[in-house]
């Protein structure tokens, strides 16, 4: 099977109890862990019940289901029914719909996704703020402030303090603290305190949430464990259908994930994991110090996983030197045991996929004296690679999403071809922008450059002939055929298009080049399309939307995609009256709208597969488990990285008082 040391002694020797598996980056944990599940299945280790494998993110499911599927494929075992490959969440999920009547009055109860989420937390903080004004204005720098700034700075303080609301509200559900218990645990810190109002906000929110029938993620971790711990024959059932249990990314489990699937395991616990990856704990509640723990436990049995043939030598080295330097020399000594001493080893030369190997130092280095100046600096390097190198998968990483746009608008100046990973662009919102245009056009069907966009975006997508001649008075000029196209239908009247007068449109109207191209024949063609879009009714838009996937042959993606904004767009619809098309087109343009919240757990259970050729523009947190051929790091100082205490720190705002922006221990 071409196992490592490491992956070698988890497939052949772990049979049962508690075991840790600590793997570096590039360790291959995916590939042995679903090697152990098809040999437990194999060989019958697993019964009476299935194997659980519990992962953070959906992709991440997929890609475990699809492994383990074919490698008992291959062996011609069909063993579908002996694993069951999860996010906590599903896992959760599936335990409350056993008896939601114990956690909910109502059965029909909804999940509400992240962005629902922070609207319902905003207008809890809405209600908040009509008795607590000055509390809200307490923190603000209000002596440096101008007048001309204040409704701006208000507005950025609100959506800064969801978050903190956020983030607050979810640590209390994680620790089982209730909104009474939270509002007892804070009464003594005073009305200055930041808790004390998450105290206030997170009752205005529970309330709420009850009051519609919902359930938010933490909730589900909550109630699943409640159920667990209060009903015995429930938590037996889940014993006996699940023997063995296997977390992985276990450095970003929380407290309330680690005691649930303890629960289930019955002492068959797996868990894999990278505790110097551990990202998620900045901006959840996640807490690596809970797998160390596990690992540490005297009845704990331990496979490390330390060879990797994803780097170079040298990369190896660097990683290696960084980890070293965290421990033994950062100038903060409370942080000298942030990363655990867990060294990245190359893999054997006689591997069958070893390390890579160049013929020159792989590792380059620039200092630039501005952001502007490092962000130009880095795309022209980017270019000539794709240059020199176009069968190379290439990536520039961002520490943040606002840096990401320069990157971008330098990389469209020169021409270069780049993909966009991010939550808002690109293949994760395409099926919502194909919406919106249409929908605008819908909306003010009257309007030329809204019918372009539509046509251009959403009807006619294929491949044109990059160039067509016209005749001007004295010369000839090139031009696109979508370009020709486009300024036909922006300035020729809409109606005259698609009901001109004895069926077709008039030819003396239209450019004579534009006759003779491939893209005026289909746009013709599609023009039933248009009027059958046209003429549906949009009283009911639920059914509209549902309509347009049909007609324009959505894929299956995008038609899970459709569905999920047509049952919002009905509650939408419900709960804001004056809602109209144009509206609905609006925030489906918008690239941070409600939708792309959902439309990005489709995307990633696709998955992401760069392209040779093509730049990746990308944050640092995204780029989690990808691979390129060649990288480009940027933002590598202090104030994105923030090194001393004293350093500014991300979570800095402008406009609070100095001893609030980084308050000292």
């Amino acid at each position: 099977m071409g196992l490592r040391k490491g992956q070698k002694e988890l497939v052949e020797r772990y049979r049962g109890g508690k075991c840790a598996i600590p793997a570096i980056p590039g360790g291959g944990k995916t590939h042995c862990l679903s090697l152990w599940a098809v040999e437990m299945i194999a060989n019958g280790y697993h019964k009476p019940g299935k194997i659980l494998i519990v992962t953070y993110m959906n992709s991440a499911v997929n890609n475990f289901k699809q492994r383990i599927s074919a490698e008992l494929q291959k062996r011609g075992i069909n063993g579908s029914k002996d694993y069951f490959v999860s996010t906590i969440h599903g896992l959760c999920l599936q335990i409350i719909k056993e008896k939601p009547d114990l956690i909910i009055a109502n059965e029909e109860f909804e999940i509400l996704d992240e962005v629902s989420k922070i609207h319902l937390i905003s207008s809890a903080i809405d209600e908040w703020k009509r008795y607590n004004h000055r509390e809200f204005r307490l923190y603000l720098d209000m002596e440096n402030l101008s007048s001309s700034k204040i409704g701006d700075v208000y507005k950025s303080w609100h959506e800064k303090l969801c978050r903190i609301m956020l983030s607050a509200i979810g640590d209390f559900k994680v620790k089982g603290i209730t909104p009474s218990e939270a509002k007892n645990k804070c009464k003594s810190l005073g009305r200055d305190s930041i808790l004390s109002w998450a105290s206030d906000i997170y009752e205005i929110y529970d309330r709420r949430l009850k009051m519609g029938g919902y359930l938010d993620f933490d909730d589900m971790l909550y109630n699943a464990k409640k159920m667990l711990q209060t009903d015995e024959h429930l938590l037996e059932k889940y014993r006996k259908k699940y023997s063995f249990v296997c977390e992985d990314e276990a450095q970003d489990s929380n407290y309330i994930q680690n005691e649930i699937l303890t629960l289930i395991a019955n002492g068959n616990l797996l868990r894999v994991g990278d505790s110097n990856q551990a990202i998620c704990g900045s901006f959840s509640s996640s807490d690596f110090t809970l797998f160390k723990s596990f690992c540490d436990a005297p009845d704990t049995t331990v496979y490390s996983i330390t060879q990797s043939s994803r780097n170079t030598r040298d990369i190896i080295d660097l990683a290696n030197y960084f980890v070293k330097y965290v421990r033994e020399n950062h100038p903060v000594h409370e942080c000298r045991d942030s990363l655990l001493p867990q060294y990245i080893e190359p893999v054997p030369k006689d591997d069958p996929r070893p390390n890579p190997v160049i013929d020159e130092y792989g590792i380059k280095a620039a200092v630039f004296e501005s952001w502007e100046e490092e962000a130009g600096g880095v795309v022209d390097q980017a270019v000539q690679m794709i240059k020199k190198h176009p069968d190379k998968t290439i990536a520039i990483l961002v520490p943040t999403a606002w840096k990401m746009s320069l990157i971008i608008d330098i990389l469209q100046s020169r021409k270069a071809p780049f993909e966009q990973l991010d939550n808002t662009s690109g293949e994760r919102n395409k099926t919502l922008k194909k919406l919106g245009r249409i929908i605008d056009f819908l909306a003010v069907p009257e309007d030329g450059e809204k019918f372009s966009n539509m046509i251009n975006e959403c009807i006619l997508t294929g491949e044109y002939d990059s160039t067509v001649f016209t005749e001007l008075v004295d010369e000839t000029e090139t031009v696109g055929q979508r370009e020709l196209l486009s300024e036909f239908i922006k300035k020729y009247p809409v109606e005259k298009i698609l009901y001109p007068m004895g069926g077709i449109i008039e030819i003396s109207d239209v450019p004579k080049e534009l006759l003779q191209t491939k893209i005026w024949k289909d746009f013709t063609d599609s023009l039933d399309i248009v009027r059958e879009l046209l003429e549906f009714p949009n009283t009911v838009v639920e059914k509209l939307i549902l309509f347009i996937s049909e007609k324009l042959r959505f894929d299956r993606e995008e038609r899970a995609i459709a569905q999920k904004v047509a049952g919002d767009v009905r509650y939408l619809m419900n709960q804001n009256p004056r809602w109209r098309l144009s509206d609905l087109a609006f925030e489906l343009l918008s690239p941070k709208n409600m939708f792309n919240y959902f439309a990005g757990i489709v995307w990633d259970l696709k998955g992401f597969e760069p392209h040779p050729g093509v730049v990746t523009v990308a944050t640092y947190h995204k780029s989690k488990g990808l691979e390129w051929d060649i990288v480009f790091l940027t933002g590598l100082n202090n104030a994105d990285f923030p090194v001393l205490l004293e350093d500014k720190f991300m979570g800095e705002f402008w406009f609070l008082k100095e001893q609030y922006k980084n308050p000292q221990p």
